[in-house]
């Protein structure tokens, strides 16, 4: 049984994830399982994948869905995540894509924060982020920061950069039905939607040092999908919620709770 959970979703990105994968199996912390989670891309993404699958650490699921009108029906990477979650072993959960590289010692230092402090239930990093042109050169750089305890994490903080408690997923699922909502109303936003849900009960604590390097790319499953008629695809989706109305929501849960106290 390992101590930490890590999620990755994958989908047609050979030429990042093999970077990815290697920055969670060179972890300083060693004691986890990778839930590697593809919605089954293409050939070349499969071969560089097939690379790293000796490591038993490493458990593959490959799905089965092949055309991008199913793909909009539900938010993809959030089925993919909910399907790991009912398998996990771990005490604590992470979460990777196939564009986003761990630091070294991100693991240790999560896993570290959280047994150091049995109060918090959900920590977050900093995140240094690299907008890629098409040639894969950064056209800017930026770094998100962890500052604060937040109660209004949505849109906020990228799912990358969290480790929570598994303790905490049974009342998650307890109140919604789900971990991750896979509602399409929220397909360009399924993390902030986690966290929304993850807010009507714990806040967020941060870790200031830059624990993960995420790139935003051209092959984003939202850009390969969208891009080829943004027109069309968004005629398929419902109204997308916005991140001002879930942080809405969470302002006025929070000024109720405050007044009844």
């Amino acid at each position: 049984m390992s101590t930490v959970s890590i999620i990755m979703t994958s989908y047609n990105k050979a030429k990042f994830i093999g970077k990815s994968i290697e920055g969670i199996l060179n972890q300083t912390y060693k004691d986890f399982e990778l839930f590697l989670m593809d919605d089954n891309s293409n050939k070349e993404t499969q071969r560089v994948i097939n690379q790293y699958l000796h490591d038993r650490r490493i458990k593959y699921i490959r799905s089965d869905i092949e055309d991008d009108e199913e793909r909009l029906e539900k938010i993809r990477y959030a089925v993919l995540i909910n399907k790991a979650l009912r398998w996990i072993n771990g005490k604590y959960v992470s979460y990777a894509t196939d564009d986003n590289v761990y630091r070294p010692r991100r693991i240790e230092k999560m896993v570290e924060y959280l047994e150091n402090n049995q109060e918090v239930n959900i920590c977050y990093s900093s995140s240094r982020i690299s907008y890629l042109n098409k040639s894969k050169q950064p056209t800017r750089v930026m770094v998100r920061k962890a500052k604060s305890i937040l109660w209004i994490a949505p849109c906020v903080v990228d799912h990358c950069s969290v480790m929570h408690r598994a303790s905490i997923l049974p009342v998650i699922y307890e109140k919604w039905g789900s971990y991750w909502d896979e509602d399409p109303r929220f397909y360009l936003r399924g993390d902030a939607k986690f966290f929304w849900r993850l807010n009507h009960f714990w806040p967020f604590y941060p870790i200031r040092e830059i624990l993960d390097d995420n790139a935003i790319t051209q092959e984003s499953l939202h850009t390969q999908v969208i891009s080829k008629n943004i027109d069309s695809v968004m005629k398929k989706l419902p109204r997308q919620c916005s991140c001002r109305e879930m942080r809405e929501q969470l302002k006025y849960l929070r000024s109720e709770r405050n007044a009844t106290k």
